[in-house]
């Protein structure tokens, strides 16, 4: 099947020609294409992939307007389903917090007969790193747990996770221009249409790493739409 790779990125010079050589060595360059999705970085990253494009014919190179995440992920979403013809579609973090080497185990449940996967911190063999401090800690964990119940998400354990892979048929039937989300967000969003419309979600253990180059995009605007939209997400699940 037809896969391609999403990566979301701003400000990611120090990680990005490290990244992309580790997920090509772990992919097979004839099914699976790669798009990074630069929001004009001013360190010079989309340089970078553009010099790494001489060398990879099945590295593409889109931008975006500096519009959050959930943007980005449109926009990426959008030409590889239209331009690349995606049957699979797969969302990762280009600072090695997601390893390359679990891309494949990502892609054979899709070919196992699941429509979302999942790579999940919060199953029997995932875990969040032990340096975090407490806030961070609390702040992934009971965030999620809050999106899980509130957003009636609770059969899934992790809902918040940005390492997953997509049957692509789902999101050709989302209207994604009308997802009113920009941030971090559209992670749950994602899941909660798709799940709506039936998909069969399947969770494979994480170990999430920190960053060791570079700064959290995370902020508190994140944050707060992220507690907005669960809020909104509950009153369409009760009303409508």
């Amino acid at each position: 099947m037809n896969t391609v790779i999403v990566l979301p990125v701003l400000n990611e010079a120090d990680n990005i020609y490290d990244f992309i050589s580790q997920v090509i060595k772990n992919i097979d360059s004839t099914s699976v294409k790669i798009i990074v999705v630069d929001d004009y970085s001013p360190d010079g990253t989309a340089d970078i992939v553009r010099n790494l494009q001489k060398e990879y014919k099945n590295l593409f190179l889109i931008q975006n307007n500096k519009t959050g995440l959930g943007n980005a992920y449109k926009k990426g979403f959008k030409y590889a389903v239209e331009e690349l013809r995606a049957e699979i579609l797969i969302e990762m973090d280009s600072d090695f917090s997601h390893p390359p080497e679990l891309i494949n185990n990502l892609i054979s449940e899709i070919h196992n007969g699941y429509d979302f996967v999942i790579g999940s911190r919060y199953i029997k063999g995932g875990s969040i790193p032990d340096n975090w401090g407490l806030f961070r800690k609390m702040n992934s964990k009971y965030g999620n747990i809050f999106a899980r119940f509130i957003a009636g998400l609770k059969n899934i354990h992790d809902c918040t996770s940005g390492f997953r892979a997509i049957r692509a048929d789902f999101i050709k039937n989302i209207d994604l221009d009308k997802l009113d989300v920009q941030g971090y967000s559209f992670q749950m969003n994602i899941l909660f249409e798709c799940v709506n419309m039936g998909a069969k979600v399947k969770e494979i253990p994480l170990n999430f790493k920190d960053r060791e180059k570079g700064k959290s995009k995370l902020g508190i605007k994140d944050i707060s739409e992220f507690i907005i939209n669960s809020l909104k997400l509950l009153l369409r699940r009760l009303f409508f």
